[in-house]
């Protein structure tokens, strides 16, 4: 299996998939897209769902969510790096059938759940978050801090453009959400952020 191909076939099925959508994308738009035949497509990939499993493993794999959070500019640095997954692969997170579809896909957003939920425990243990070791409300806050992340990637253009976030705004939520919990250390070290 010739490595390059693989990738070029995952890379613009990724490209016609947020173009045109999941749906509107056929295995023949692909091959006709490399300008290679549909059976050389089939050799490496059977089917369209197939094109999207291995897009969603490179995706996760090429993120590099692994690393444990330790200060607000590594937080910051792994939302940015949250939101830039959602962008490029904004054609899975807009329709929720196209993750169904996608084996795992559910897993996929656990384990995002889990990385942002991860962080938090970890910034609280270094001092810089207060008053979120219970469960509940920890799990809350990231619960809608994932929620919104698939609001966010999900608006239209054909949505009041008034109401649009740019990513920018975005994240600035994100850290409205956090502030009741700095700790002083917390407010010094977010001081320090935009410098």
């Amino acid at each position: 299996m010739r490595p390059a191909l693989r990738d070029d076939i995952i890379e613009t099925a990724r490209r016609l998939f947020n173009e045109k959508s999941y749906g509107s994308v056929s295995m023949r738009n692909i091959s006709e897209a490399l300008h290679i035949s549909v059976g050389n497509l089939t050799y490496y990939f059977r089917k369209k769902q197939d094109i999207l499993r291995a897009i969603m493993e490179k995706n996760f794999q090429n993120t590099a969510f692994t690393e444990e959070v330790q200060s607000f500019r590594q937080f910051d640095e792994l939302l940015r790096r949250m939101l830039e997954s959602l962008s490029v692969n904004a054609f899975y997170f807009r329709d929720p059938s196209v993750y169904g579809l996608n084996e795992g896909g559910s897993q996929d957003v656990n384990a995002l759940y889990e990385i942002m939920l991860r962080a938090l425990l970890s910034l609280e243990k270094r001092g810089l978050l207060t008053g979120l070791s219970c469960g509940k409300k920890r799990e809350s806050i990231v619960r809608v801090l994932m929620l919104s992340h698939l609001g966010w990637i999900q608006q239209s253009p054909a949505f009041c453009s008034a109401n649009q976030l740019s990513e920018k705004e975005f994240l600035e939520a994100h850290w409205v959400i956090l502030k009741p919990y700095f700790t002083e250390a917390g407010r010094e070290e977010y001081e320090k952020l935009g410098e």
